[in-house]
C-alpha cells in the first residue's frame, strides 16, 4: 500500500518506520523541516507528502494534536481518491469522529476511521520513535460506516506493524474508558510528583516511585488539549478518585485501622481480579 502520514512525532514517526519496514511505501509531512530531512535520511519515509502525491495514497494517517486533527480532516478529505482511508491516531475520539461523520456525508467515497494505539513513551519527538513501539500493543478503532472488507484491510495493515489485536469501539465508549485508563493516570502522576519531597528523594526510591511518576513526563501542549476535550468524562473519574483518597485520609486521621485494612484489601482484590480476567477479556474484545 501507499500510505501518507501527517505528523512525524513519536507516534507518527514510529508508525512510518513500522509501515516502511513492513513493505509499504510511506510518504510523510511535518511542520519541522529538520524532522522531514531526518525522516527521509533514515528511510522512515520515502518522500515528502504534498497536495499532489496525497491523491495517490491508499491510506492517510493524521498523527497531530487534537485541534489540528479536526482541522486537517477537512483539508485532506477532498484531496483523497475514491476508496482511500482517512484515519487519525488521536487519544480522544468524540469530536474527531463527529467531524468524520460530517465529512463522510460530503465525501462518501472516502472511508473514515479513528485509531488509537495503546502505546507510547515518556519521551516525545522523532528521535525517540521506533518501529517496535507497537509490538504486542492494543489498537482501539472507531470506524465510521466502514465496509467490513475495508475494516479487515485496515486491521491486517495494523497487525502487520506489530499490534496484537484491534478492539472495535464507539467514540463515546472510547472517551469514557480512556478518561480512566489513561488520562486520570496522567493527572495522578503529575499531582504525585509535585510534592515538595520529590526534590529530596535520591536513594529512597524504587519501582513504586518510578511507576507512579513515569507519565508525569509528558507534552503539556498536547495533553492540555486531550484533557480539556474530554473534561466532562475525566472530571467524573477525578471526583471518584478524590472520594477514595478522602476515605483513606479519614481512616488515617481517625486511627481507623479496620477501615484502612478494608480499603487496601478491596484494592488488592480488584487488582487480582483484573489480572485474572485479562487474557479472557482481551480475547473476547479482539474477537468481536
Amino acid at each position: 500500500m501507499k500510505i501518507g502520514i501527517v505528523g512525524l512525532g513519536l507516534i507518527g514517526a514510529s508508525m512510518a518506520k513500522a509501515l516502511s519496514g513492513a513493505g509499504h511505501t510511506v510518504l510523510g509531512d511535518d511542520i519541522d523541516a529538520d524532522v522531514l530531512k531526518r525522516a527521509v535520511l533514515t528511510e522512515a519515509i520515502s518522500a515528502r507528502l504534498d497536495d499532489i502525491n496525497v491523491k495517490s495514497v491508499d491510506m492517510l494517517i493524521l498523527s497531530v494534536y487534537p485541534d489540528d486533527t479536526v482541522k486537517y480532516l477537512s483539508v485532506y478529505a477532498p484531496l483523497l481518491k475514491d476508496g482511500a482511508v482517512l484515519a487519525d491516531l488521536c487519544g480522544i475520539k468524540r469530536e474527531i469522529v463527529a467531524e468524520m461523520k460530517s465529512l463522510k456525508a460530503q465525501y462518501p467515497a472516502v472511508e473514515f476511521i479513528g485509531l488509537h494505539p495503546m502505546a507510547g513513551k515518556e519521551y516525545s519527538g522523532f528521535k525517540y520513535s521506533s518501529p517496535l513501539l507497537f509490538e504486542n500493543a492494543s489498537l482501539l478503532a472507531v470506524p465510521v460506516d466502514m465496509p467490513l472488507e475495508v475494516l479487515a484491510k485496515v486491521k491486517q495493515t495494523m497487525l502487520g506493524v506489530g499490534f496484537k489485536g484491534m478492539v472495535i469501539t464507539g467514540a463515546e465508549e472510547h472517551d469514557k474508558i480512556i478518561s480512566y485508563t489513561s488520562q486520570l493516570a496522567h493527572i495522578v502522576s503529575s499531582s504525585y510528583v509535585q510534592n515538595e519531597m520529590a526534590k529530596s528523594i535520591y536513594g529512597f526510591t524504587a519501582g513504586s516511585f518510578r511507576d507512579m511518576t513515569r507519565v508525569a513526563r509528558l507534552n503539556p501542549v498536547m495533553w492540555t488539549q486531550l484533557l480539556m476535550e474530554n473534561r466532562d468524562m475525566l472530571s467524573l473519574e477525578l471526583a471518584d478518585l478524590i472520594g477514595h483518597l478522602t476515605e483513606f485520609k479519614e481512616a488515617l486521621d481517625t486511627h481507623n485501622d479496620k477501615k484502612l485494612y478494608e480499603k487496601l484489601a478491596k484494592g488488592n482484590e480488584i487488582k487480582c481480579e483484573i489480572e485474572k480476567d485479562r487474557a479472557k477479556k482481551t480475547k473476547e474484545s479482539y474477537d468481536n
